[in-house]
């Protein structure tokens, strides 16, 4: 028993000289890896680094289209490390919050028409992503949007939290991980205006952009002008090959099975394809749709890039189906080009195209377009054919055919406008 108790006595030793002196040995390894892991994105910088025996504090730079977003980061060196989760052994632990005193402004804006302002308080930061870098060089991030419970004046606002969990190796070669969006309600003076309930996801990408993701969200209930919707049971897939350097071939699938809404919609399905685009072009306008809110959005200087978009659009209603086919061409706005009072439709030069609809006219009629349907049809540029509606649209940089008969775009959009 002395044996056994001696044996005992001198291994809780070790671990404790162990915890006590690895960390400042591993302390330059910390930022070795901490500065590779971060070099891998051409948008952040390493601003600064402090290094202690038992931790280690970072502050970088995310640099985004129309400013800087400061990062400010908490390491812990191993071989023990404290988690939120528990004990763990590995390399480093790290928690990295934004940082109020300096973000870029859109994002700024974003977060707080939810969160209220945010200061320079980190403890206090909305965003809060844990790092974990075990002993086989397995790196775990897990990035977290904290809850919302916010109630101001007619508003309330009620958010379950985001969590995102990206896991990869030192090399960073693939990311595996999953996602949980959390509940959310908006409503206003009692009423509900958005709610979805929780959704759930996977994806596996390379650092190059190509891979796959999934994601199932079982209810959406929105009010529009047109009525309450529901949508049930969306699932949506997302699917990336890389063509060459920088650039990929993109396919998005939406599915919405069940459609309760006062439009006589019944089920959708969606297929979205981005040929060829640059990941310059792919960041721009995600950039712009995502973070701009749509009041603030600048379309002239949105559309400068250009953008090459497929779509098929199979929608199920009790008076039949509908198909809608697209392939856009849009070459970008050249910068030097200024709208011309004689030419109001000038942007038609840089698009190429095609659009194909059919539907039935009950189900055309009495959607929301109905109106601008009724004129469309009433001047021959819709095709009425055994209950079906019908256009062929094809715009050739500037010059445009209705069902193979060339017609002056200004027409066109007055009769789709109803200002014909």
């Amino acid at each position: 028993m002395k044996i056994l108790r001696l044996i005992l006595l001198t291994f809780t030793a070790l671990l404790l000289i162990a915890a006590v002196v690895l960390p400042g040995f591993i302390g330059p390894a910390v930022e070795k890896i901490w500065q590779q892991q971060l070099a891998r994105s051409a948008n952040v910088e390493v601003e600064g680094f402090q290094r202690n025996w038992f931790a280690s504090e970072a502050l970088s730079h995310l640099r985004g289209k129309k400013g800087i977003t400061e990062l400010h980061s908490n390491i812990q060196h191993g071989p023990v490390l404290f988690t939120e989760s528990g004990p763990r052994l590995g390399f480093i632990y790290a928690k990295t919050r934004l940082s109020g005193q300096q973000l870029e402004p859109a994002l700024r804006e974003q977060l707080e028409t939810y969160y209220g302002p945010i200061t320079a308080e980190l403890n206090k930061s909305p965003l809060l992503i844990e790092t974990l870098v075990g002993f086989d060089r397995r790196i775990i991030n897990k990035l977290q949007l904290l809850p919302i419970e916010r109630n101001e004046g007619k508003e309330q606002i009620s958010f379950s939290g985001m969590m995102l969990l990206l896991e990869t190796d030192i090399y960073g070669k693939q990311l595996l991980g999953s996602f949980e969006l959390g509940e959310f309600t908006r409503m206003q003076q009692g009423r509900e205006l958005l709610h979805f309930s929780s959704a759930k996801g996977e994806y596996q990408l390379t650092p190059a952009g190509s891979g796959e993701a999934t994601m199932n969200m079982p209810l959406l209930r929105a009010k529009s002008i047109h009525g309450p919707l529901e949508l049930h049971d969306l699932q949506l897939s997302y699917y990336a090959e890389r063509l060459s350097a920088g650039v990929l071939d993109i396919v998005t699938d939406l599915q919405i099975p069940e459609i309760q809404a006062s439009i006589p919609i019944t089920a959708l399905q969606q297929q979205l394809s981005l040929p060829g685009i640059s990941h310059a072009d792919l960041h721009h306008y995600l950039y712009t749709l995502l973070l701009t809110p749509a009041p603030k959005r600048n379309w002239v200087q949105i559309l400068q890039r250009p953008l090459q978009l497929q779509q098929q659009l199979d929608t199920k209603s009790t008076t039949g189906p509908t198909q809608l086919q697209l392939d856009v061409h849009w070459q970008g706005m050249p910068r030097t080009l200024r709208r011309n009072s004689q030419q109001p439709y000038f942007w038609l030069n840089a698009l190429s195209g095609n659009m194909q609809l059919n539907a039935t006219e009950q189900t055309l009629l009495n959607s929301p377009l109905g109106s601008q349907a009724k004129t469309l049809r009433n001047y021959g540029l819709l095709l009425e054919k055994n209950g079906r509606l019908q256009m062929n649209l094809n715009v050739n940089k500037g010059n445009l055919k209705i069902n193979g008969q060339a017609l002056p775009a200004d027409l066109f959009i007055l009769a789709l406008s109803g200002k014909f």
